[in-house]
C-alpha cells in the first residue's frame, strides 16, 4: 500500500489477482482495480467474493501480459501495478493440476486451460537434450544427467502423475530428508515455469507496462525465486523510463513470515516512471 501510495481515486493494476488478497487491500483504500487472472477456477471464485465492489473492480480472464493492450485501447494510465509472482494458494490446495509434489494428482500444471502442453507432455515427449535445457535454466542440478534418466525411465512407463515425478527424483538423486523438499521445489518449478512460459511472459510485461503507467506512477513486483527476482532487478536497472526506488528489495519481516511461511522467499522491488 505505501510503496504504491493507494488512495481514493487512484487507478491500480493487480496483475495477478489470485484469491484477491491485494485487490481488496486497494478497493477498501478506494482505488479503482483493474485485475488480471488466468486461472479459470480462482476467477470464478474470487470473482463472486469481491462482487460487492461493483464497478470500481474490473476483471480480466487474462494474462498480466495484456496489461498494455487493454489500458492502451481503454485510454488509460495507471498509478502502479502489482504483480505479486507468487503461485496462489488456490492452485497449489484446490486445483487438482499437480502443481504440489506432496498430493498425487495429474502431471498438469497448466495455470490456464487456454495452453495446449501439460507437464506430462512436456516430461514424456520432450527429448532429451531439451529437457535438459530446460531443467539447466530452472537451475535443477546435474541436469543434464537427470534429462537423460527421465528419458530411459518414460520408455518403461510413461511419467503421469506428481508423484511419479517425486519418485524419479528420489531415485535419481538419493536426497536426504532435509534436502528433499527443496531439491522437489526446485524440479516442479523448473517444469511449472516451462509450461506457463513464465519467464518469456514476465518479460514481455516488464517491458511493456512503463508505456502505461503515469508519470510518477509506480511498478511493484513481489517474486519468490531467483530466477524471477534477477530479471525484474536487472530490467528495472537498465530501464531508462524507471527510477529504481528499493536498491535493496524488501523481504517480510519475521512476525509476517511466522504468519505466513510461504512469504519467507518473497522480495518486492519498486520502480517508479520518470517524467
Amino acid at each position: 500500500m505505501e510503496w504504491l501510495r493507494v488512495e481514493r481515486g487512484s487507478l491500480i493494476v493487480d496483475g495477478t489477482l489470485g484469491m484477491g488478497g491485494h485487490t481488496e487491500a486497494f478497493l477498501k483504500r478506494g482505488a479503482k482495480v483493474y485485475a488480471f487472472e488466468w486461472n479459470e477456477d480462482s476467477l470464478e471464485v474470487v470473482s463472486e467474493r469481491l462482487k460487492e465492489y461493483g464497478d470500481n473492480l474490473q476483471v480480466f480472464p487474462i494474462s498480466f501480459v495484456y496489461i498494455k493492450e487493454v489500458l492502451q485501447r481503454e485510454r488509460l494510465l495507471a498509478d502502479g501495478v502489482l504483480l505479486d509472482l507468487g503461485l496462489s494458494s488456490f492452485l497449489i490446495e484446490r486445483s487438482g493440476r499437480g502443481f504440489s509434489f506432496q498430493k498425487d494428482e495429474p502431471l498438469d500444471m497448466r495455470m490456464s486451460l487456454e495452453l495446449k502442453l501439460t507437464a506430462e507432455d512436456l516430461l514424456n515427449r520432450s527429448s532429451e537434450k531439451e529437457l535438459g535445457e530446460i531443467l539447466k535454466r530452472g537451475e535443477v542440478p546435474r541436469a543434464s544427467s537427470f534429462a537423460k534418466y527421465i528419458c530411459s525411465v518414460r520408455k518403461k512407463k510413461p511419467l503421469a502423475k506428481t508423484f511419479d515425478l517425486v519418485s524419479v527424483v528420489r531415485d535419481f538423486y538419493h536426497p536426504s530428508k532435509k534436502k528433499e523438499k527443496d531439491l522437489l521445489a526446485l524440479v516442479f518449478q523448473a517444469i511449472r515455469i516451462e509450461v506457463n512460459h513464465e519467464l518469456e511472459n514476465l518479460e514481455r510485461a516488464l517491458r511493456e507496462i512503463p508505456e502505461v503507467l503515469r508519470s510518477g506512477g509506480r511498478l511493484a513486483v513481489i517474486s519468490f525465486h531467483s530466477l524471477e527476482d534477477r530479471m525484474v532487478k536487472r530490467t528495472f536497472k537498465e530501464d531508462e523510463r524507471l527510477l529504481v526506488l528499493t536498491k535493496k528489495p524488501v523481504r517480510p519481516s519475521l512476525e509476517e513470515i511466522r504468519e505466513n511461511p510461504r512469504a519467507r522467499s518473497a522480495k518486492l522491488r519498486v520502480a517508479e516512471r520518470r517524467s
